[in-house]
């Protein structure tokens, strides 16, 4: 009871601190390029501080900053701009930075995290031998077991993203290993990790199907570009308008109701239905933009009857089509060859992901070893 209330106390003063100090910390966190990372530092700190201490907290949030700058310098490594690291309690660190352009390059960054990790604990080894101090046994524990954990082949984890240059069913494999300790020994993150596991596992099982979604959609903007293209060129639009209009009635008759189909066993009744949807969303774009060109009074170059000058209406719809097509050309170029790595390439990865793995492990069982040792000076 003492010890809840001490805590509570911790947490309070951290708190009036913060709030004290709110608008020191704004303005380091405006111009400062790193002061968000400074500022979620200290805020961690104190909370791991709090919890267990100022020594274990100051080795957990050193461990954490070089396995985040292991992916900042992987990332600038390859000319990628990534946010600042954001340290969040209890859970780690987080980046942002823009998709890499292939699974080669999104496992080399994911590697760097791991591996500056490893580089991280590595003082704490001739710091032991020299001092026999315990505590530079639990460093080693800790930094071996936070890289470790994110080897897991499992994303959003590091794991997962390296082991996708391999093939993204080992994602599969993962998953069912935290299914399996999670039915053991339910925790909060590690529930987390597993759902977003498992959409990111789902999501590239069913790329087939986007992909076939997304080549139907481009047809259907290259329909609305050659149709918008035609428009000026007839010397009558009677029977054109009608046409579309029937289309338009139709397309919105045939409109399948929302439903929900079996993945797989169904995939022909829900492409159907995504099909009829588009043309649906297509015909009511062509036929707004019929009545709104009728309406438009047409320009002429120097008021000359015979030189009509090109719809601004027309001309900003075809562009809007275009860069569509551009998008959805970029995202099947992703589906198809995102994952598309040389066999040497793969062996490569694979060697590097083991190398690492069977280090991590060997020093967590090092660490144990000397924390065991130790076990009454630790308590």
């Amino acid at each position: 009871m003492k010890q809840s209330a001490r805590k509570g106390s911790v947490l309070l003063a951290i708190g009036a601190f913060l709030l004290s100090n709110l608008k020191w910390l704004w303005g380091l966190l405006k111009f400062s390029k790193f002061g968000g990372t400074l500022i979620s530092m200290i805020i961690s700190l104190s909370f791991y501080a709090a919890f267990y201490g100022w020594k274990f907290a100051i080795a957990l949030v050193y461990l954490i900053f070089v396995h985040e700058m292991g992916h900042l310098v992987a990332a600038r490594m390859k000319g990628i701009h990534t946010s600042p690291a954001i340290f969040i309690p209890f859970v780690g660190a987080v980046i942002s930075m823009k998709q890499p352009r292939d699974a080669r390059t999104e496992a080399f960054l994911a590697y760097g995290g791991p591996l500056a990790g490893l580089l991280s604990f590595l003082p704490a080894v001739p710091l032991y031998l020299w001092t026999e101090e315990p505590f530079w046994g639990l460093v080693i524990f800790l930094g071996a077991m936070i890289n470790l954990f994110n080897l897991l082949p499992v994303t959003p984890l590091d794991g997962g993203r390296i082991v996708s240059v391999l093939s993204s069913k080992v994602w599969l494999i993962g998953l069912v290993l935290i299914g399996v300790y999670l039915f053991f020994s339910p925790s909060p993150l590690l529930f987390l990790i597993f759902l977003l596991g498992l959409f990111t596992w789902w999501s590239r099982v069913r790329e087939g199907y986007q992909q076939r979604v997304l080549i139907y959609e481009k047809e259907k903007l290259e329909e609305l570009i050659a149709e918008l293209r035609l428009w000026p060129n007839l010397w009558s639009m009677a029977e054109r308008r009608s046409e579309l209009y029937a289309k338009t009635l139709r397309t919105a008759e045939t409109g399948r109701k929302q439903r929900f189909y079996l993945p797989f066993l169904q995939d022909e009744q829900r492409f159907a239905q995504d099909k009829d949807k588009l043309d649906r969303q297509y015909a009511e774009k062509t036929w707004e933009l019929l009545k709104q060109w009728e309406r438009t009074p047409t320009l002429y170059l120097d008021g000359d009857p015979n030189q009509p000058l090109p719809s601004p209406l027309l001309t900003e719809a075809i562009e809007e089509a275009e860069k569509r097509i551009k998008q959805v050309d970029e995202q099947l170029h992703r589906l198809q060859t995102y994952y598309e790595s040389p066999p040497d390439t793969k062996w490569k990865v694979l060697a590097a992901y083991l190398m690492l793995a069977v280090t991590l492990s060997l020093f967590l069982w090092y660490g144990n070893t000397i924390m065991e040792q130790h076990q009454h000076l630790l308590q």
